[in-house]
């Protein structure tokens, strides 16, 4: 499975690059390798792998159940917490891994002799790693932890799914109805997956802005991630997923600039 996820995440971030047929996102008058472009099809393919995330990581728990390995473990003298830490970090590093194929096929894509050279930008491997690190490992160690969490309760590969689409659907129907000027600071704030933070911090951003620059992690984009750094530390204790997002973000994208930083 690891390896068909990876082929197919990859084929398609490769296409969404190389074909002008197919559109990833929003990322229209900007360069096919342009942070804005890398970005969208980051957040577009988060809410779509959340599939994969469940699948590893209910999978590991149901199937030491089905096998009769769990009770096994647990009669040791492993802890249930240590069993059920290494499990979700084996499952979430797995995710992770896999997710690592959209960047590079975008990279890899962004090369291809066929393309008219006006629309690719020059290389920077900043946007790739804000777009990974900052972007996506929050949203998939969200994902990964819910429904991890999900199926230890039920034990049931069909009742993790069954919350996973209405989870899916719940977000859907959300999107749609929120979709309003005047909700725009709600959504940045409480979606989960960041493309609301990062639509709004862009929204006013130029087409050159764009193809050159990341916004910093600053205002909405660290209130979504239930961090604020005007508070000087997290705004919610025990969100690992803010961590990721500050730390990551501190690494990649230092403050060169208020509203954003050349990539």
């Amino acid at each position: 499975m690891f390896w068909v996820v990876a082929i197919v995440f990859f084929l398609l971030s490769f296409g969404g690059t190389t074909v002008d047929q197919i559109h990833i996102g929003d990322s229209a008058n900007v360069h096919k390798n342009s942070p804005y472009a890398i970005a969208q099809i980051a957040l577009t393919w988060e809410v779509f792998f959340m599939f994969v995330t469940t699948a590893f990581a209910a999978n590991v728990i149901v199937r030491d159940e089905d096998t009769g390995f769990g009770p096994i473990i647990r009669s040791t003298r492993i802890t249930k917490f240590d069993y059920l830490i290494g499990r979700f970090l084996g499952a979430y590093v797995a995710a992770a891994l896999v997710f690592l194929v959209v960047p590079l096929a975008i990279m890899l894509g962004a090369a291809m002799p066929w393309l008219d050279p006006d629309t690719v930008g020059r290389f920077s491997l900043s946007p790739y790693l804000y777009a990974y690190l900052v972007l996506a490992l929050p949203g998939l160690f969200l994902t990964s932890a819910a429904f991890f969490a999900l199926a230890t309760v039920t034990r049931s590969m069909m009742a993790t799914y069954l919350g996973l689409v209405a989870f899916f659907v719940l977000w859907f129907i959300a999107s749609i109805w929120a979709d309003k000027p005047e909700l725009e600071k709600i959504v940045a704030v409480l979606e989960p997956f960041g493309s609301g933070a990062y639509g709004l911090a862009t929204k006013y951003w130029t087409a050159s802005e764009r193809n050159a620059a990341v916004p910093w992690l600053d205002g909405f984009m660290l209130a979504n991630g239930c961090c604020d750094r005007r508070r000087r530390g997290p705004g919610r204790p025990g969100l690992l997923a803010v961590q990721l997002r500050g730390a990551a973000g501190a690494a990649v994208a230092p403050p060169q600039a208020r509203r954003g930083r050349p990539a």
